[in-house]
């Protein structure tokens, strides 16, 4: 039973000492197709403000070696990236 629970400690500290490079990714990717898309709704640019401040505090929080809140944030900035596309797409099939 011990080495089973070692083993899954093991394992999931193992998850939490990477940076979250693909989250990252996927946080500036959702940021740049929101920006891409035309209209000016204030909302969407506020969910944009939003994903910029979260990507940041997630590149901050690499810096600090914080692997789990680095992701949590890049997790933060996409979806708000994606409710801004929502929103501007909303606008535009209007």
């Amino acid at each position: 039973m011990k080495r089973v629970l070692f083993v899954l400690l093991l394992t999931l500290s193992a998850c939490a000492t990477h940076p979250p490079a693909q989250e990252m990714s996927d946080a500036r990717t959702a940021i740049k197709t929101a920006q891409a898309l035309p209209g000016d709704q204030m909302m969407a640019d506020k969910h944009l403000q939003s994903a910029e401040k979260a990507l940041e505090d997630a590149a901050s929080a690499i810096k600090l070696e914080q692997y789990e809140r680095a992701r949590s944030k890049a997790l933060e900035a996409k979806r708000h990236a994606q409710h801004a596309a929502r929103l501007k797409q909303s606008q535009i099939n209007n």
